[in-house]
């Protein structure tokens, strides 16, 4: 009885316990009113399909929903509503995203201090005027919500605002100055607020003055180009200790401040504001309470001033890519507080002094891309707490020490493009936290999997590995597909072989695969790709696979780079390449495919397309102008019909194609590089190619244009190459083309040119190609071209009816490689300072390439071009273009030279082709002439030459062509080394008193000849020998005979002397009498 009654106590406790406890949770809800704004607010908004407001019920109390924080008093106020989408950082954040409209509801939240919006994706809704009316707001945080219009000018009247962040929006427009009303602002970020930065986002900076108590600003990525005086400004807030204004267009930075008021800063970072372009500002160095500068890609020049030593806060530094030069500064051996230091293409050189050793804080070290000196300093493995180390291609040389294995903090180790020699160390392997390491272009030899195999700590840690342009061989197998944590992989220029593991279908965290210009061979198959989801570039260019998968296969990946050039991929256009919905780089170059593309090819969001080399058939589609591609090439396929309408590209190569009609009358502006060569276009050139905005290559060669060149070139034009070469074109060259001073290559070959060569052209001054051949151009060669055009490497004006001498004016061209004057009707002598072509002389080479495009963002060019000129050889019309620079060459046959050939052409040592052939040329041949050791190719034919051929010829040991046909010479042919090759009679054909082999004609005592001296010239040392002496014989014999007679004989004597009288008597007579004729007959 006792227990029950007990039990009913305790029933009865309880009950009035949970009375007590409704009551007071019911004194302590949120208000009604409040909840009941938040849930119309709930009701306009979209929370994702996670539902990130799903504790926003009716029957629950608001102050516990989420993002709500309440008034802990007995009020219940709502204080803060903090709405942050906490996912911004994973793929799928839009999935908790809100969006959606913002009710004014909200306004019954009228003690709010606190509204966090962020990270959400509200797609360009203005921001709600009505949040200005929040009279308590102390934090408005509405940053990466992707809220757009105009920023409301009235947030300038929440005068109790602490923090407003605006960054990552898409605001139009300006800043509104009423923000300066902010004057309790601590902290503003309006970092990237605006969606167009192209036009200046403010229209001065004045209202920051009015914020004295701020403490934290950020306008990175805004253009304030407007704010002249941005400096003057900021320094007069006192109280600032965070300023960042990273790629905000500033107009210019100050060299000097007169009084430096913001000396409590502690972060800077001015970087990628490359209009300064101007000496590092003093004032700089009175920031002594700075922990972080960074100054990169100002484009800051001259030397860091070398007395200061006051920053000695810093614990970060970045001067990275400006134009600094000298050797490091010594102040930064005194910041021992330093941590991370980026010198990265700064121009800095010399030696690194051992005393930057001192700054054992070192966890970021970056000296990359700058001209250091000696082996890698010994210091560097002092550092202990290094966890970043990048030298990449600062020229040291030297082996890598032992003392590598000491950095076991390592996690990025970059050693690569420097002259290191030797084998890597073994203590390499001591390196257990290494995650990334670059050892590119330092020719490391041997198996890959030795070397992988030499790191202690096992590589399935490693998430990149660089090893490209090296000497490795191996395979494979056996190692790739234990990786698994690999993200990056670059084994490209090796000579790796065997095929691709199937293996590598396994590592699921890998995005970048480049096994290009190796020696793999096999198949790639479907399973290949198994688990590759966050694949996005995929590189096996320059191998010799084959790409086999099913034309309905769906890929796991998603790429934006696709390289398979000179892989089988056809005959089919690979159909998985639809699915790629974020793909922008193609390359598919000679990979077999045939056929017309297909349609849904240019939906794809393609920036680069490289299709060349294939059989591709069909025209080109009429939307080409809409697509978004920046290069396109689709050389030498079999592509036909019109051009039509072009894209807004930089890059077109069409060339080598069927491709016929007209060019269309307006052309992109923006294009740089038009290539259509080989083609059947037909038409004029029209007059918008002088429009383009920034051309460098336009090559229309090879087609059926006609009509005359357009007169409208214009001055500052960035034109490099022309070559209009093998048209139909006529008329003069307009003078025009004189205002295209960056011309590099003019070639107007094959054509139907005509008139004199305008004197505007010589202002062409870096020209290094000029190519007029085969036209009908006339006059004089133009002294000009020798003064002016002195960058000339070759210049060919063959076939054309240029007259005159040829003016030696040329000879001032020392850079000459290619000379063709040839087939003209030129008169007089050869120059003697032709031989002062240093560029025949020299054997010093510059393959020198003209390049078209770097595009942002690609780590190659996506074009460039090579001089090119068609050059007659042995009779033959020859392209020449990747060799070209090899090439020295000098024909001016089939003019009407006369004179002696110059003995100092016998100073074009490096000279590998000489014709003179058909011309009027007299006189032996020059011994000197046969001191060109690299000759390969002499004519001398169809001239006026005499002589005996000289013995000399037999030095030219590279001679592959001969022709001396059809002169005047003499004598036994000479014989020896590379001659006894040569042993075609028609080389010496038409030269009648020439004997021996390889012609029918002995070298007999009797054989007759114009210089009995030349029949000797060829004989022996002792033949000559005895000739003199008998000759000398004979002069004595003959003189003392005749000389005895006259002295013992008188009567003779005096008959002698008499008839010797008579004679001269004669003449005297004849010649007085005919002097006196013709001066009576003349008067």
């Amino acid at each position: 009885m006792a227990t029950n009654h007990h039990l009913l106590l305790l029933v009865h406790l309880i009950l009035v316990l949970s009375i007590i406890a409704i009551q007071t949770l019911a004194a302590y809800a949120c208000i009604e009113d409040e909840r009941d704004a938040l849930l119309t607010f709930k009701a306009g908004i979209s929370d994702g399909i996670r539902h990130s407001l799903s504790s926003w019920d009716e029957g629950q109390d608001c102050c516990r929903w989420r993002g709500v924080v309440c008034d802990n008093t007995t009020t219940r106020n709502i204080l803060e509503l903090n709405l942050r989408n906490p996912y911004q950082d994973s793929d799928n954040w839009t999935d908790y995203a809100l969006s959606g409209e913002i009710n004014p509801s909200l306004l019954a939240l009228n003690h709010l201090t606190r509204l966090d919006l962020s990270n959400n994706d509200f797609v360009g809704m203005s921001i709600p005027e009505f949040i200005a009316s929040f009279n308590n707001l102390t934090h408005l945080d509405l940053s990466y919500s992707k809220f757009g219009g105009k920023i409301p000018h009235q947030l300038g009247n929440l005068s109790k605002l602490r923090s407003l962040d605006l960054s990552g929006s898409y605001f139009i427009g300006t800043i509104p100055p009423q923000l300066g009303n902010l004057s309790s602002l601590r902290y503003l970020s309006l970092y990237s607020a605006f969606n167009d930065t192209s036009t200046p986002n403010t229209d001065n900076l004045e209202w920051i003055s009015k914020l004295a108590s701020l403490k934290y600003l950020d306008m990175g990525k805004i253009n304030i180009t407007n704010a002249v005086n941005w400096l003057h400004i900021v320094n007069k807030l006192q109280s600032i200790r965070v300023l960042l204004m990273s790629s905000s267009s500033l107009p210019s930075i100050p060299n000097h401040l007169s009084y430096v008021n913001f000396t409590g800063l502690t972060t800077l970072d001015l970087s990628n504001n490359w209009q300064f372009n101007t000496t590092l500002s003093s004032w700089l160095w009175n920031l002594t309470n700075l922990s972080y500068l960074n100054l990169e890609y100002c484009l800051f020049r001259g030397k860091i001033p070398d007395a200061h030593y006051n920053l000695t806060s810093l614990t970060y530094l970045n001067f990275k890519d400006n134009n600094l030069e000298g050797p490091l500064p010594s102040w930064l051996w005194n910041l021992t507080n330093l941590s991370y230091l980026n010198l990265q293409e700064c121009q800095f050189h010399g030696k690194i002094p051992d005393a930057l050793g001192n700054l054992t804080s070192f966890a970021y070290l970056n000296l990359g891309y700058n001209n250091l000196e000696g082996p890698l300093p010994s210091w560097l493995w002092n550092l202990t707490n290094l966890s970043y180390l990048n030298l990449e291609y600062c020229l040291f040389r030297g082996k890598i020490p032992d003392a590598l294995g000491n950095l076991t903090s390592l996690i990025y180790l970059n050693l690569g493009g420097n002259n290191l020699e030797g084998p890597l160390p073994r203590s390499i392997g001591q390196l257990c936290n290494l995650r990334s390491i670059d050892l590119s272009y330092l020719g490391i030899g041997g198996d890959i999997r030795e070397l992988v195999g030499m790191l202690g700590c096992k590589w399935t840690n490693m998430e990149e590995i660089f090893l490209s342009s090296n000497n490795l061989h191996g395979n494979l197998s056996n190692w790739l597909q234990q990786m698994a944590n690999l993200k990056h992989l670059d084994l490209r220029n090796n000579s790796l072989v065997g095929s691709v593991p199937h293996g590598i279908g396994n590592l699921q965290n890998l995005n970048f695969l480049d096994l290009s210009s190796n020696s793999l061979r096999g198949v790639i198959s479907e399973a290949h790709f198994a688990n590759l989801t966050k694949l996005n570039d995929f590189l096996l260019s320059s191998n010799s696979l084959i790409i086999s998968v099913g034309h309905n296969w769906i890929p796991p990946f998603q790429l934006t780079t696709l390289a398979l050039g000179s892989c089988r991929v056809g005959p089919q256009f690979p159909a998985w390449l639809r699915w790629q919905r974020q793909i922008n780089e193609v390359d598919l170059r000679n990979t077999s495919i045939t056929g017309i593309l297909p349609d849904w090819l240019w939906s794809l969001p393609l920036q680069l397309l490289d299709l060349s080399y294939n059989n591709i058939t069909g025209t080109l589609p009429a939307h080409l102008k809409s697509t978004n591609i920046v290069s396109l090439d689709l050389k030498f396929n079999n592509l036909v019909g019109p051009l039509p309408l072009l894209p807004d590209a930089l890059l077109l190569d069409l060339s080598n194609n069927s491709i016929s009609g007209p060019l269309p009358k307006l052309l992109p502006t923006s294009i740089l590089d038009l290539l259509l060569s080989n083609n059947l276009i037909n038409g004029s050139i029209p007059s918008s190619i002088c429009e383009l905005a920034s051309p460098e290559a336009l090559d229309l060669s090879g087609n059926n244009l006609s009509g005359e060149l357009p007169q409208c070139w214009q001055q500052g034009s960035g034109l490099e190459i022309i070559d209009f070469s093998n048209n139909n074109i006529t008329g003069e060259i307009p003078p025009s083309v004189g205002s295209l001073t960056s011309l590099l290559s003019l070639d107007l070959s094959n054509n139907n040119f005509y008139g004199e060569l305008p004197s505007e052209l010589q202002y062409c001054k870096n020209l290094v190609l000029l190519d007029l051949g085969n036209n009908n151009f006339s006059g004089n060669i133009p002294i000009w071209i020798g003064e002016k055009l002195l960058n000339l490497r070759y210049l060919q004006l063959r076939s054309n009816m240029f007259e005159g001498n040829i003016p030696p004016q040329l000879a001032q061209l020392t850079a000459l490689q290619v000379l063709d004057l040839s087939s003209n009707k030129l008169l007089g002598s050869i120059p003697r300072s032709f031989g002062n072509f240093t560029g025949m002389i020299s054997s010093s080479v510059r393959n020198e390439k003209h390049t078209g495009i770097y595009l942002p963002g690609y780590d190659v060019d996506i074009f460039t071009y090579k001089d090119k000129l068609f050059l007659v050889m042995q009779g033959k019309e020859s392209k020449y273009s990747e060799i070209l620079y090899l090439v020295r060459t000098m024909d001016l046959s089939e003019n009407n030279l006369s004179g002696v050939i110059p003995e100092e052409i016998g100073a074009l040592r490096q000279l590998n082709n000489l014709n003179l052939s058909r011309n009027h040329l007299i006189g032996t041949i020059p011994e000197k002439i046969f001191d060109i050791s690299s000759l390969e190719y002499l004519d001398l034919s169809s001239n006026e030459l005499s002589g005996a051929i000289p013995q000399s010829i037999s030095k030219l040991t590279f001679l592959d062509h001969l022709n001396l046909s059809y002169n005047n010479l003499s004598g036994r042919i000479p014989s020896g080394s590379q001659l006894d090759t040569l042993n075609d009679p028609s080389i010496y054909i038409g030269n009648a008193y020439l004997c021996g082999p390889p012609t029918s004609k002995n070298c007999s005592e009797d054989s007759a000849a114009p210089n009995s001296m030349s029949n000797y010239a060829n004989g022996s040392e002792t033949s000559i020998w005895w000739s003199y002496l008998g000759m000398g014989v004979g002069f004595v014999v003959g003189f003392w005979g005749v000389y005895a007679v006259l002295l013992f004989h008188t009567t003779w004597r005096c008959v002698y002397f008499r008839m010797i009288d008579n004679f001269f008597d004669n003449i005297y007579i004849t010649v007085a009498v005919s002097m006196n004729r013709l001066k009576n007959k003349y008067g």
